[in-house]
């Protein structure tokens, strides 16, 4: 797993991780901390009412048994409170006869309660009969607020987990996921892969962004691939020029030696057309050379490569030609150029040179020979066209 496919510390997805995490623990844990408290207070208040109305009860049945000094008749109803494991002991003391009237306690040497206890003085008609005990355990309520707080636990980690099940999915769909996406877009962006585009199909921030993304991406291939074409065409013609000529006519080269198949370089200059523009100005010479472009351009194979190189020079490669098949080709152009009236109003000749990849393999040497076969062309009378070979260049 690369760094770019892990969460890294500070990131934005981690940022977010943590707040979704602390957005959810820092209520529950509050929650919890209430509810405990509430859950406390509440059996709290419940034994201290048990116990007050466990005390009222035996105030009133221990009135008479103080009075006759009869234990009997106030052991039934102390039997019946003290099944309750709440109450640890009941004393009835009569101050009549300063005895205890009845004294119980769970309590032994090995089992001792932490008590909480509760007095009161039993009168009749303002005389002073003794006085009721009731003692309570008061941490009767701590197994059951442990497991009350169990359930509560069990019941948040519930709720807990369950958000998370929601949350989490949603957050990867709709934050995470297209961040990465975003991420992605915008390393391709920058490594210069323009071609490759990304559809954003939502109406969200990030696929609104990344469509402005790939709006941006689209309008830089268009203003790059701009740039090329502007960078290998001549800007009259429309043709390519010579840094253009240059990187395609290596391909076909390199094709023709591969597999030993025949191939045309020819080199084409427009006779006198110095004069042209001094006659009749530059505009029409711009106009007739654009019109011999587009002349040419016409009548060959859109498998050949036209190109211009200079001011008035031409270049044409012909690849699957063989020198006979070449040289037709060439002199039927020269003659179609020479019969074509062109924009001044007047006819032109071409000198073409050219040469064949019989001889040499490198483009430097076949241009060299076209070269000086167009100069042959020129020097006996132009209109013509003359092939020259390695031998004769050497």
């Amino acid at each position: 797993m690369t760094s770019n496919n892990v969460l890294r510390f500070h990131s934005i997805s981690l940022f977010l991780l943590k707040v979704l995490l602390i957005g959810l623990v820092v209520p529950l844990a509050a929650g919890m901390t209430v509810l405990f408290a509430m859950e406390e207070k509440e059996l709290k208040s419940q034994l201290n009412e048990f116990h007050q109305n466990s005390l009222a009860t035996l105030v009133n049945s221990a009135e008479d048994s103080m009075l006759s000094f009869s234990p009997e008749e106030a052991r039934n109803i102390v039997s019946i409170l003290l099944q309750d494991e709440r109450i640890v002991r009941i004393e009835i003391f009569s101050s009549i006869y300063d005895l205890y009237l009845l004294r119980v306690s769970k309590e032994t040497p090995e089992h001792q309660y932490n008590v909480y206890e509760l007095k009161q003085n039993v009168t009749k008609n303002n005389e002073e009969l003794g006085y009721v005990l009731v003692a309570v355990d008061k941490d009767w309520v701590v197994p059951r607020l442990q497991a009350e707080r169990n359930r509560t636990i069990v019941l948040f980690v519930t709720m807990f987990m369950g958000g998370l099940l929601l949350i989490i999915p949603a957050i990867y769909f709709k934050v995470f996921k297209p961040l990465s996406r975003l991420m992605k877009q915008v390393r391709v962006i920058s490594k210069g892969e323009l071609g490759v585009p990304f559809s954003w199909q939502g109406n969200d921030e990030f696929s609104m962004l990344g469509r402005t993304l790939d709006d941006m991406r689209t309008k830089l291939d268009k203003n790059f691939s701009l740039m090329r074409e502007m960078a290998v065409t001549d800007e009259l013609t429309g043709l390519p020029n010579r840094r253009g000529f240059h990187s395609e006519v290596e391909k076909l080269l390199w094709l023709s030696d591969r597999y030993n198949h025949p191939l045309i370089i020819a080199l084409f200059d427009i006779d006198y057309f110095k004069t042209i523009n001094d006659s009749f100005g530059h505009a029409v010479g711009d106009e007739v050379l654009k019109n011999f472009a587009e002349f040419i351009s016409g009548r060959i194979r859109k498998t050949d490569l036209f190109a211009r190189v200079g001011g008035e020079e031409f270049v044409l490669v012909m690849p699957e030609t063989s020198r006979d098949d070449g040289h037709k080709l060439l002199d039927l152009l020269r003659h179609e150029v020479s019969v074509h009236e062109f924009p001044h109003g007047n006819t032109v000749t071409v000198s073409v040179g050219y040469t064949d990849n019989s001889g040499s393999d490198t483009l430097e040497e076949l241009m060299d020979i076209a070269d000086k076969a167009l100069y042959k062309a020129k020097q006996d009378g132009r209109d013509r066209i003359i092939f020259g070979s390695i031998n004769e260049s050497s």
